[in-house]
């Protein structure tokens, strides 16, 4: 079952540290494309700035929610990178 969280996340690949990070994100998720097409560094600068509103209407996301979805990108691409 994916994460919905960026907690629920980190408790994901906490104890499952041998699994692709990005397992754990819903498929159809605003944090899943963001792990697939952004870099750490690019998903870094869009969490630092404001919600994106065309994103968050195409994906239909609070501006809280896409950022908690940035986040977990972030958290996933992280983990990812730590792994290699």
């Amino acid at each position: 079952m994916p994460a919905s969280t960026p907690e629920e996340l980190r408790a994901c690949i906490a104890t499952d540290a041998q699994t692709s990070p990005s397992t754990f994100l819903a498929d159809d998720s605003f944090a899943a494309w963001c792990y697939d097409h952004l870099s750490l560094g690019e998903a870094r600068a869009a969490f630092e700035r404001d919600a994106d509103p065309d994103e968050c209407e195409l994906w239909e996301l609070t501006a809280l929610e896409w950022k908690a979805q940035v986040e977990m990108a972030i958290i996933a691409l992280t983990a990812a990178a730590r792994m290699q």
